[in-house]
């Protein structure tokens, strides 16, 4: 079936123009350009940065007969497309869209597309917080019960449209589905067989205009699901869910339906994510012996609330996925027992912050990142929290030093929490890159 699915789109799109908008720095946008390249399309890449910002994707592409318009987006070039593949992050009305809507070009999204044309069965997972986490509990207990199990989604360095070349009926494909691809999804009309909810805060008002925008767009994992499809949510989602009625079964899940506690991963919504996984275990008739000690022992992920290192009585711990107040709340709140010198600060998302500044009175320091969302609490962490709070840093090494001395100063065992509440643009490409420049600034001090 693979090789019929792949023969079908090398002769719909062989020659056709396709432009992709979003070449991007977390290589999707390669993944996407290798393979319509592969189809024999005409392809043509814009993004808004610069070759200096996209050297890593463009040099893995050199081989490749590729157009770029880079820094900016040529209306001309859009209305010459035959097909458009939007890149999760540009926006629906950006004006070129628009207008190759209006012209009736078709717009595709990576992971919809992929959706539409996958002979696998797609198991989908979603949520403000636990994506990831969740995402790769499932994967590991699939492919440990020797399913033939595959990773792909909004996954940094993962590019799951390429997986068309080969998969079959017998496949799964477990994906990460934040909500900018879910729109794509709506515009198919399409879910997953097996959509995970895992819950739902506020996140993205920098993107959409209103949370309901934002709830809409997760909501494409489920709408379009059939009767023998599933749907496991968070209990804490009920009343979402059920004024939507969907056709699928529906299996809610608490953290209390974990029965033990994680060796590695601190607080609630861990179990949460814990939950989730062992309930679509249930769901699928796996060895939930095997997969409770699978899950048990699951160690965590890069940049959520990773312990990095130790140095002396100094812990580093990278949190840096956590963008938004709520996020950093759950962190504060899973390192509650200990002494916290909390970095934070950055972009804002423009999202309430009241019950984080309240959650500060837990840590010893508040080390500042410069940004708009910092700009927009400083003036409350001066009154609230004015011995604790340093000088603004728009230089990160320069912040994590600061840190680490005054750890040094509180002479008994502390944890320097990295879980900015922020975005990263101030002085990163994304969150991944914080975090990796993070890491670098710890093993240069120890």
């Amino acid at each position: 079936m693979a090789g019929n699915v792949y023969k079908l789109l090398k002769d719909r799109y062989k020659n056709k123009k396709v432009l992709i908008v979003g070449l991007g720095v977390l290589g999707g946008g390669v993944g996407l350009a290798k393979f319509f390249a592969g189809l024999g399309a005409k392809v043509t890449i814009t993004d808004n940065k610069n070759k200096t910002q996209l050297a890593s994707a463009l040099s893995q592409l050199k081989h490749l007969p590729i157009e770029y318009h880079l820094e900016g987006h040529p209306k001309e070039i859009f209305l010459k497309a035959d097909v458009i593949v939007k890149g999760p992050f540009v926006s629906w009305h950006l004006p070129p869209i628009v207008a190759a809507e209006k012209k009736g070009i078709p717009i595709e999204m990576e992971l919809s597309f992929f959706a539409q044309y996958s002979p696998a069965k797609i198991i989908g997972i979603t949520g403000s917080r636990g994506k990831s986490t969740t995402t790769m509990m499932i994967y590991k207990l699939l492919k440990q019960a020797g399913w033939p199990v595959h990773l792909g989604g909004s996954l940094p360095h993962i590019s799951t449209i390429n997986y068309l070349k080969t998969l079959t009926f017998e496949d799964w494909v477990v994906m990460e589905l934040p909500s900018w691809p879910l729109s794509g999804f709506h515009r198919k009309k399409i879910s997953p067989r097996i959509a995970v909810f895992t819950n739902f805060y506020p996140d993205h008002l920098n993107y959409y205009k209103r949370v309901d925008d934002y709830l809409s767009d997760k909501k494409a994992i489920y709408l379009y699901q059939r009767s023998d499809d599933f749907l496991i949510a968070n209990k804490s989602l009920q009343s979402i869910t059920s004024q939507d009625k969907p056709k699928s079964k529906i299996i809610y899940f608490q953290p209390q339906d974990f029965p033990v506690q994680l060796k590695f991963l601190k607080g609630k919504h861990n179990l949460e994510n814990a939950a989730a996984a062992l309930t679509l275990a249930k769901a699928l008739n796996l060895n939930l012996e095997n997969c409770i000690k699978s899950i048990q022992q699951f160690s965590g992920l890069p940049f959520r609330q990773q312990v990095v290192d130790k140095k002396g009585d100094v812990i580093f711990v990278n949190d840096t996925t956590s963008t938004t107040p709520v996020a950093t709340i759950k962190a504060i709140e899973a390192f509650a027992d200990k002494n916290i010198i909390l970095i934070l600060g950055g972009n804002s998302k423009n999202l309430p912050f009241n019950t984080l500044i309240k959650h500060l009175i837990k840590v010893k320091k508040i080390v500042l990142l410069a940004g708009s969302f910092t700009e927009e609490i400083l003036p409350i962490l001066k009154q609230k929290y004015s011995k604790k709070i340093t000088e603004v840093y728009s230089d990160l090494e320069k912040a994590v030093n600061k840190s680490y001395q005054l750890a040094q100063e509180l002479k008994e065992e502390v944890y320097i929490l990295f879980s900015p509440a922020a975005t990263s643009f101030a002085m990163f490409n994304n969150e991944f890159h914080r975090g990796e420049e993070f890491n670098k600034i710890i093993s240069q001090l120890l």
